[in-house]
């Protein structure tokens, strides 16, 4: 049985690989880079990993995204996609789509994937790679696009990174996104966190004033294109048409743990970076004991969102946003509860809509 105090554990963030073949300059995961499909020996095996998922099941789990690192570097994610669709766990994948060739888009259509999202940042070869840093890794993107697509494989959804070098090539990759024959394109605008502090460093981030504008100019495309495009901003700063359309996907931490390749568990991948929001460790801490007992979670689910502090305690849309992304929040600040950078500094500059206040 579940404690009253305690939600279901829906859903297991899934960091299955702590390797990467691509070495992206914004990763906030921030894998080790290998460009061939080796696992270090330090993540856990498949075994371990379906004992853990095993403990969840009871605590509510029915649901798995499984990223990474790059997922489809480890040859046993074959038994794992068996063993979800066996046990009837909704799926759901992360990858850059470099290793996906007809046998893995056979097996994620064979076990039901609900959706699979691939990471590709412009319309064009050398810009996509700039940020990726490995060449040839668009030509093997589309191609893994492509064998998605010939398995029947239609929930698809394509993840454009945002930063300043790729900002004036939205409109084309709108129109790129849809002759691929996809669902659907997220725009994320990449945050200062891990990796990407390097290209803040040097002014490749867009400010949030310019995010924001971005977005609102886009819109009309977003619209007329006949594809479902999703931008990644909080509720508060998003059209009211476009956040009555679902546009928005906000993060259910109150129902979810991530557990990294080598067994670290945490409320999602951040805790390879931040060693305070470590929750356990697989194999040696009952997840069931993690999930009921942590002071983490239960500050999360006692405070979250009544103390956000800043904008996000006066936001209207608090109780649906749950600031965002307190991951984030807390590796900015070391404090869960402090507001979302996006939301703070908006307000600051007094662009921050005064409607989606209260007094």
């Amino acid at each position: 049985m579940i404690k009253k105090d305690a939600p279901p554990l829906s859903t297991i963030y899934l960091y299955f690989s702590s390797a990467c073949n691509l070495a992206c300059r914004h990763c906030w995961i921030d894998p080790e880079f290998s460009g061939s499909q080796d696992i270090f020996g330090i993540d856990l095996p498949l075994d371990k990993i379906i004992n853990s998922l095993e403990e969840c099941i009871p605590l509510g789990l029915n649901s798995v995204k499984i990223t990474g690192g790059e997922p489809f570097i480890r040859q046993d994610i074959f038994g794992l996609l068996d063993y979800l669709a066996a046990r009837k766990i909704n799926i759901s994948v992360e990858s850059n789509g470099t290793l996906i060739k007809e046998k893995e888009a056979r097996a994620i259509k064979a076990a039901g994937v609900f959706h699979i999202a691939v990471s590709l940042d412009a319309p064009t070869e050398a810009l996509h790679e700039e940020l990726r840093q490995v060449k040839g890794s668009f030509k093997k993107t589309i191609e893994g696009i492509g064998h998605l697509k010939k398995a029947g494989i239609n929930n698809i959804q394509i993840i454009t990174c945002l930063w300043r070098r790729n900002a004036g090539t939205l409109k084309e990759m709108i129109s790129f996104t849809k002759s691929l024959g996809v669902g659907s394109l997220k725009i994320n605008p990449v945050s200062p966190t891990c990796r990407a502090n390097s290209l803040k460093k040097d002014d490749m981030l867009l400010s949030v004033r310019e995010v924001v504008d971005i977005y609102q100019k886009l819109r009309p495309d977003c619209n007329q294109n006949g594809l479902s495009v999703f931008f990644d901003l909080p509720p508060a700063l998003l059209a009211f048409e476009d956040f009555k359309k679902g546009i928005l996907g906000c993060c259910s931490i109150k129902n979810l743990l991530g557990i990294i390749a080598d067994g670290t568990i945490s409320i999602c991948g951040i805790g390879k970076n931040v060693d305070k929001l470590v929750l356990g460790k697989s194999g040696k801490d009952r997840i069931k004991d993690i999930w009921e007992n942590s002071p983490i979670l239960k500050q999360i689910r006692q405070e979250i969102p009544w103390k956000l502090q800043g904008v996000c305690g006066r936001c209207i849309f608090r109780f649906y946003c749950l600031g965002k992304c307190r991951a984030e929040a807390f590796y900015e600040t070391g404090d869960l509860l402090e507001p979302f950078y996006i939301c703070q500094e908006a307000y600051r500059e007094d662009f921050f809509p005064k409607s989606r206040m209260t007094p």
